[in-house]
């Protein structure tokens, strides 16, 4: 169940921050660069129906846990015990009413997809640091603080990974807009610079709260996921700094071979972003520290 569970998670993170990160960089296209996404609403109405789903399964992986019992993954009443008894569910509760309401703005005012993917995913995803490891492993003066450094982690990914998701339309078109290409690849690189930034550090101050416990030994399995998420991460800003300095400048000197290499190296990113998040579901799964 173990696997299950982190893989839901893994599909819950993807889903809300493909939502929240492809509107925010829509509204900067549309605002800035006066361009839209040329993503379908019905993408950003199935991450919305995927985050619901997944949401509501972890609530049964979090019964399971409670209780011991895998039958409680099935038992509806004891996801309301979830949701009424602790933080996780009341939160919980919360993100799936935001979902619920994007999807309802989906389907009355398909014009406000955008803003309301932006602000309502935002905050869905914003509500997953208050449950994070870092904010449960700090003193209480610190749990609020290290939860909106965990969130702001969360942001800053999500804008990473939906900007990504946003770009492929026009990368994949045949035959290629290579000035509309490049604008919005230039837009893009501004913005996700600053949110790479960001994602380090407040990536590195979730770290050190982690794994700064007086008295503690460090869980050699931890350690392993944890090292494989950095070297992923790693991998993802070696990539992106080829895009910005290496395939951008070409594509501004008419390369053809530059214009083919980019898909491959945007799917790349998507694909250690992915196996990110699947680590991510099992570092939340498992126990930073031994006593």
């Amino acid at each position: 169940m173990t696997a299950l569970f982190a893989i839901t998670r893994a599909l819950h993170f993807f889903s809300v921050m493909t939502l929240y990160g492809a509107s925010a960089f829509g509204l900067l296209l549309r605002f800035i660069s006066h361009r839209e996404t040329g993503l379908p609403r019905s993408l950003f109405a199935v991450c919305a129906a995927v985050a619901l789903l997944t949401t509501s399964l972890t609530l049964g992986f979090v019964a399971d846990q409670v209780t011991g019992t895998a039958d409680a993954i099935f038992d509806p009443a004891l996801w309301g015990t979830v949701a009424r008894d602790t933080l996780y569910g009341e939160l919980a509760l919360v993100r799936a009413s935001l979902l619920v309401l994007f999807l309802l703005c989906v389907w009355l005012r398909p014009n406000w997809s955008l803003g309301a993917g932006a602000l309502l995913g935002g905050t869905a995803l914003a509500l997953l640091g208050p449950t994070s490891h870092a904010s449960r492993s700090v003193a209480v003066q610190y749990v609020y603080l290290l939860a909106a450094n965990d969130s702001l982690h969360l942001l800053a990914g999500g804008f990473w990974l939906g900007g990504l998701v946003a770009l492929l339309p026009v990368t994949l078109a045949k035959p290629r807009d290579i000035p509309e290409l490049l604008a919005r690849l230039r837009l893009f690189s501004t913005f996700g610079m600053a949110a790479v930034g960001v994602l380090v550090l407040a990536g590195t101050a979730n770290g050190i709260a982690i794994l700064d416990m007086q008295g503690m030994r460090w869980s050699a399995t931890y350690l392993d996921w944890l090292a494989i998420k950095l070297v992923l991460a790693a991998i993802m800003i070696a990539l992106a700094l080829t895009n910005r300095f290496g395939l951008m400048p070409a594509l501004a000197r008419g390369e053809t071979e530059a214009a083919e290499t980019l898909p491959w190296t945007l799917f790349a990113e998507l694909s250690c972003a992915a196996l990110i998040l699947l680590a991510v579901g099992i570092l939340g799964l498992t126990a930073p520290m031994q006593m």
